[in-house]
């Protein structure tokens, strides 16, 4: 650690990844000069908390910049608590690398001030991503990015100003905001997606249908392949034009994505990578020795792809934050290659993801295998158990996993959590298999799910126990319903060639089964199916797959 009391440190932005470098730095180097600068009123807030706050579930916009101990986060705290000096409502204008110095003005008195240097810090954020003329306001027409629009939206629906509601973009935000609407406040939703699928950089689109139904069930009004084509406000209405349709609605919020705000950086002739961010190594110091930056505004590298990527996540963040604070009072900390971990909550529907979905693993040049499978979140015999579904990305050739995709009213984050941390270390579908998972009835079944996918995925690559997506076309097969006859009744099969074989009755009922077509066997999880394959298989059957999470992931079957 240094023991030159006189550095000067600078902290541009005083949201997660600033303050977190700041806090660690004060720790490090307590005789520093660390001032932090923001152009924002309010600092330190839980940005992720938003939509929770509009929703109603957060009460108080205040638990937002709570302490878990109860002190506000404002400036006053971070200059008692944590010996910081934090300005508040300037922006910095210019950097004078060669000099040292950050030029700033006030956005109350547009007074000018120059603050030097020793070691700078850039957390600027990321912008949003507006469309050319679209007139944003923050009353009717919002970006959701800021503490004020969340508080603005929160008033306009305790007043009844919001009936209905436009959203661009059907991302996590967007998502969010969709439940934040309609949940509490029963403000009727249109969601407009560009790409073909809701959460398009989380789930692949036969795992979006499921959610996308989900949300239709809530009273979301879904439009997918829609780019929207104007947005304008007359009075207190604003119309979206999407196509050849027209939506009238109280209120639009745009929230098509975020770029990284690294104007500043370029500005001042610091390296810019191709997705827009702050060019960074391990150390989170930019192409400037003396100049740091972290969050939003930086890339990446992606640890499987090796593509550098922008992902702003507050969880990055306060890492990247932390490994800058420590570096500043002469540690050794890095920050490593990201997986690209997300999770998001939508009504009583939990979705998480984590590593390569399937074509970007495809665009990395894997060979790539994906299986499919429905489970309990909890022994199946167990009170409350809840459904879950998984698919799982793989390598064929060489096993190596690099992604899971899952969604359900059950506990999906934990599963994806544990599988990030296989694919941190590079793990193979035998170390899914060889881990040891907690086990109690009421938290988990004795079999773990994405083991048991481990299992699902060795046996395709093997054995040929080959299963194929919950949205597939299976025109000209035979289907072989293996449900029981009340599953059958209760959620019947839209297919017209169906042969009703209960999988109990399979072993003795085989020989009505043509060989001489190509088959697909279907159960409600996939369990049955899969095992009434290796058995047709024995017998002779060569062209036949099953549907891969059974019918509960099939789209359009209950």
């Amino acid at each position: 650690m240094t023991k030159d009391h006189t550095i000067s440190i600078i902290v541009v932005g005083a949201s997660a990844a600033g303050l977190r470098a700041a806090a660690r730095a004060r720790r490090r180097l307590p005789n520093a000069r660390i001032l932090v600068i923001d152009q924002g009123s309010f600092i330190s807030y839980a940005g992720c908390g938003m939509p929770y706050f509009v929703s109603g579930d957060i009460q108080s916009v205040d638990k937002l910049r709570t302490t878990p101990y109860g002190l506000i986060r404002d400036a006053n705290f971070f200059r008692e608590a944590k010996g910081l000096e934090v300005v508040t409502e300037t922006k910095v204008e210019r950097i004078d690398r060669d000099a040292h110095k950050v030029h700033c003005k006030s956005m109350k008195t547009g007074e000018a001030s120059v603050y030097s240097y020793d070691k700078l810090v850039l957390a600027t954020g990321a912008r949003p991503i507006v469309p050319p003329g679209v007139p944003v306001d923050n009353q009717r027409i919002t970006t959701f990015r800021r503490l004020e629009e969340a508080i603005s939206l929160k008033k306009s629906l305790e007043t009844g100003k919001i009936e209905k509601v436009g959203i661009i973009g059907g991302g996590l935000i967007g998502c969010e905001l969709a439940e934040a609407f309609s949940a509490l406040w029963g403000a009727k939703v249109v969601l407009i997606e560009a790409a073909p699928n809701i959460l398009p950089g989380v789930l692949d689109p036969e795992m979006a249908l499921a959610v996308e139904a989900y949300l239709k069930s809530e009273n979301v009004e879904i439009h997918t392949n829609c780019l929207c084509e104007d947005i304008t406000r007359a009075g207190e209405k604003v119309t979206i034009k999407i196509a050849q349709t027209n939506f009238e609605v109280d209120c639009a919020v745009i929230a098509v994505g975020v770029r990284p705000n690294s104007e500043l950086a370029a500005d001042c002739g610091l390296a810019i990578g191709k997705t827009g961010g702050v060019v960074v190594n391990d150390k989170m110091a930019t192409s400037d020795p003396n100049i740091f930056a972290a969050g939003d505004c930086v890339e990446v590298k992606h640890l499987i792809s090796g593509k550098s990527v922008n992902l702003p996540l507050g969880s990055l963040a306060n890492r990247q934050g932390r490994v800058i604070g420590s570096n500043l009072g002469g540690g050794n900390e890095w920050f490593g290659p990201v997986v690209g971990s997300a999770a998001v909550k939508l009504f009583d529907m939990n979705i998480a993801a984590t590593g390569l979905m399937e074509g970007s693993a495809r665009d990395a040049g894997f060979n790539v295998g994906c299986v499919w499978g429905t489970f309990t979140d909890r022994a199946d015999y167990y009170p409350e158990a809840q459904n879950i579904h998984f698919k799982l990305v793989f390598d064929r050739q060489s096993g190596r996993l690099l992604g899971l995709q899952g969604y359900g009213k059950g506990e999906v984050v934990k599963r994806v959590d544990v599988f990030s941390a296989l694919l941190k270390n590079e793990g193979k579908l035998e170390d899914l298999m060889d881990m040891e998972f907690a086990y109690a009835p009421p938290y988990a079944s004795a079999v773990d799910p994405i083991y048991t996918l481990a299992c699902i995925a060795r046996d395709a690559v093997l054995e040929e126990i080959q299963p194929i997506a919950p949205d597939s076309r299976y025109d000209g097969r035979v289907v072989i319903d293996l449900r029981r006859p009340d599953e059958m009744k209760s959620a019947p099969l839209p297919e017209k060639d169906i042969l009703e074989i209960p999988f109990e009755e399979i072993r003795r009922r085989w020989e009505e089964i043509p060989k001489n077509k190509p088959l697909i066997c279907i159960c409600a999880k996939g369990v049955r199916a899969a095992e009434s394959v290796r058995f047709l298989k024995e017998k002779g059957y060569s062209d036949i797959v099953y549907l891969g999470g059974g019918c509960l992931m099939k789209p359009g079957v209950k």
